[in-house]
């Protein structure tokens, strides 16, 4: 971690600094800034003997950060979207934000269901685009995400309810809808019935409960407790990891979303899914600080995941 007397620094240097984290060189830095190179190297030498510390070193073409530097990035950011949005300043265009040319950490909660679907994509789009960005996924939990956005600790929530409310604080944007489907192997009675199947008959069926939280805090499962109601839960996971091969092999079924159920027929293709009469449908929705807005590299991400959720049909 880099220590300083941060009122000994020249609070200049942060611009700079925050140029070449962004840019990887420094010229691209000059010019967005609009002062000359030998200026922006200037600026370096000085933000180096202020924190005792190489920060960049050049790599070919490149100016790759140390750790210290990579360290200062996410405070930075937060510390521009907190001035900008107590000055009334104007967020900075995205037009002038090149993703391959930037590297960053994208810190986002997932469901475990979307961890089949939207992920993958993500992952891939992220190549494609932002070859220097990572992407890390914490495990969703049934549980409010509003100071972890706020505070910057995660960049995006992918919720399914409405656990973290949306707020001044909080902006959110649906991404897709599914209806809930029944996923069954060559062994279920329900493998050459009718496409559709009632909730009875659901009741009756051995099923997977392939979820990390307690069946008290899953939507489906308080539903139907509410009618005094309840599923026959044969096997227990963490996770959609072992579903697809517990189905293909046993008489057990398990319910999920139909974006899900598809990504896992596509991994075993004797599967074959069931709707549920009547239809039960939920909302996956991103979620992220309205300050991250006042970031281009965020509001970019946001459109990113926006359009690679826009491209996953759920057949």
């Amino acid at each position: 971690m880099l220590r300083m007397n941060w009122q000994r620094l020249d609070l200049n240097l942060l611009k700079v600094l925050k140029a070449l984290l962004d840019e990887q060189s420094v010229t691209r830095a000059a010019q967005r800034l609009h002062i000359s190179p030998s200026a922006v190297s200037h600026a370096l030498a000085r933000l180096r003997r202020a924190f005792n510390d190489p920060l960049f070193v050049r790599v070919g073409s490149r100016m790759v950060a140390s750790a210290g530097a990579e360290a200062m990035t996410r405070p930075l950011e937060q510390l521009i979207a907190s001035l900008e949005s107590h000055l009334g300043a104007e967020p900075q265009s995205t037009e002038l934000f090149d993703p391959a040319a930037s590297r960053r950490v994208l810190r986002l909660v997932s469901p475990g269901a979307v961890e089949l679907t939207l992920i993958p994509a993500l992952a891939a789009a992220l190549r494609r685009e932002a070859a220097g960005w990572s992407l890390a996924i914490e495990g969703f939990e049934r549980r409010s995400y509003e100071g972890d956005l706020a505070s910057g600790r995660i960049d995006f929530v992918l919720a399914i309810g409405g656990h973290t409310p949306v707020n001044e604080v909080i902006a959110a944007r649906p991404l897709w809808t599914d209806d809930l489907m029944v996923l069954a192997g060559p062994r279920s009675s329900i493998y050459d019935g009718l496409d559709v199947v009632t909730i009875e008959t659901v009741l009756e069926l051995p099923n997977i409960y392939p979820l990390p939280w307690p069946t008290t805090q899953n939507y489906l499962d308080v539903e139907l407790g509410r009618g005094d109601r309840h599923r026959k839960l044969m096997l227990s996971l963490p996770g959609y990891a072992a579903v697809g091969a517990a189905v293909e092999v046993s008489d057990l079924v398990a319910c999920m979303p139909d974006r899900t159920a598809a990504a896992l027929i596509r991994m075993h293709p004797s599967l074959r899914a069931r709707h549920i009469n009547p239809p039960l449908r939920s909302t996956l929705s991103l979620l992220w600080a309205l300050g991250g807005q006042r970031d281009p590299a965020l509001k970019w991400a946001v459109s990113l995941i926006a359009q690679v959720a826009g491209q996953l049909r759920s057949d």
